[in-house]
């Protein structure tokens, strides 16, 4: 992307009237890690206008942008990680890489020294952080004053150790995911049961409403031969994997969308359209092209058992999460989630009580926006599986409650009407 292609995309001037196509921009970055800088920039940037244009900080149609975006709460924390890792204020969280041809440690210190990243005291000779030692864009620009096999091996470091603050935050449950979005593109998005409760020091017109939602990503074979019926391009169609996993075989469809660059688009039976297109090549070395009466017994067979089959027991048949008794929705065609609506805030505490009672103190709330098959919209916050059943019988109580208070009430007022009228006068 060239410098006046950046500026035009700040602007909001790349794209004319009466284009034909959308325009499409590539990042070009050298392998110099210190460049990254220009790459997260851009990323952020571009993040950030999907944010304000969508209402949503992922709504930029690659949300692939991200893997270029390190200037996040993820990244300030593994930078920290890695330079007090090097001072030794704190233990690595992942081996430096291997293939470094010295002491990585060692040589990295007296670099960011070099850089001004890292102080040393005249008199003691004790290492100590600059202060804006965790700040990506310094960090990033400062490094490219060191040497450049050393700015690589570190950067390689601090790409690692990001790699792992973002896996330990996704298994603790703690990972930001921002507004995730239901029913926005293919999906089919159904409710299945709703429950109702009021909620306390509230009249009959404050509640919380509890919905099941069921949402369906896969494609059935109808779905998919319509397509394929449509299809026009001589390696269109579809295919069947080379390998051969627990007896079975992947059967995909294939749509070329650009012709140019061999791009196509792929659909899988359990998980409907991919957002990633994949290049003719890639597919030609793990798939061969087949008539549709050869892909029929595979596909459907993938279709049915995504159900509630998740894909390590589809392909390996055994699943070590659901072997535990856990809830395993890798591969699912069918998910379902339990959303919490309307006067949240007032049970807030009640909820955080069931989730950390139940879940654990590390459990993320995740705030959920979907829109059903009938038009219904509904923002909420998802329930785990685990948490739905002691929710309820709180929300029961309270609700019983809360019956029993303003019947007591409509009561009252149907046996003193004067009383009523007298205040009313007051």
């Amino acid at each position: 992307m060239a410098a006046g292609s950046i500026f035009n995309v700040f602007t909001g001037r790349t794209h004319r009237s009466n284009q034909v196509t959308a325009p499409e921009y590539v990042f070009l970055i050298s392998e110099l890690a210190g460049e990254q800088r220009f790459a997260s920039i851009v990323a952020k940037r571009l993040e950030s206008l999907g944010a304000l244009t969508h209402g949503d900080r992922r709504a930029t149609e690659s949300r692939d942008l991200s893997r270029f975006n390190f200037d996040n709460k993820y990244g300030r924390n593994a930078l920290e990680i890695v330079m007090k890792s090097i001072v030794n204020l704190d233990s690595p969280m992942v081996s430096p890489p291997p293939d470094y041809p010295g002491e990585f440690f060692k040589d990295v210190r007296q670099g960011l020294i070099g850089v001004g990243l890292i102080n040393v005291e005249d008199r003691s000779g004790i290492l100590t952080l600059d202060k804006d030692y965790n700040n990506i864009g310094k960090f990033l620009n400062r490094i490219l004053g060191m040497e450049v096999h050393q700015q690589n091996a570190l950067f390689q470091y601090f790409a690692d150790t990001l790699t792992a603050v973002v896996q330990n935050a996704k298994k603790n449950g703690r990972y930001d995911m921002g507004i995730l979005d239901l029913g926005s593109g293919d999906e089919k998005v159904r409710k299945s049961d709703v429950k109702k409760f009021l909620t306390p020091g509230y009249s009959t017109s404050g509640h919380v409403e509890l919905y099941t939602i069921s949402v369906e990503r896969g494609m059935s074979w109808e779905e998919a031969t319509k397509i394929w019926a449509e299809l026009t391009g001589p390696d269109d169609g579809f295919y069947l994997s080379l390998q051969i996993r627990n007896n079975k075989k992947t059967a995909i469809l294939v749509k070329e969308v650009n012709p140019k660059k061999k791009l196509f688009l792929v659909y899988r039976p359990n998980t409907g359209k991919q957002l990633k297109l994949e290049i003719y090549a890639d597919l030609k070395k793990k798939y061969k092209k087949v008539v549709s009466d050869d892909a029929l017994i595979h596909w459907l067979d993938q279709y049915n058992s995504s159900a509630d089959t998740c894909t390590h027991a589809y392909w390996r048949g055994n699943c070590k999460k659901a072997s535990l008794g856990l809830v395993c929705e890798i591969g699912l065609r069918c998910r379902t989630y339990y959303v919490l609506c309307g006067s949240v805030l007032s049970v807030w505490t009640k909820v955080e009580g069931v989730l950390a009672s139940v879940s654990g103190t590390n459990v993320k709330m995740q705030i959920v926006r979907l829109r059903t098959e009938d038009g219904q919209r509904i923002v909420g916050l998802i329930i785990p599986a685990n948490c739905v059943s002691p929710l309820v019988n709180l929300l029961s109580t309270s609700d019983q409650s809360q019956q029993l208070a303003v019947q007591q009430k409509q009561l009252w007022q149907q046996r003193h009407p004067q009383s009523i009228a007298n205040l009313s006068n007051a």
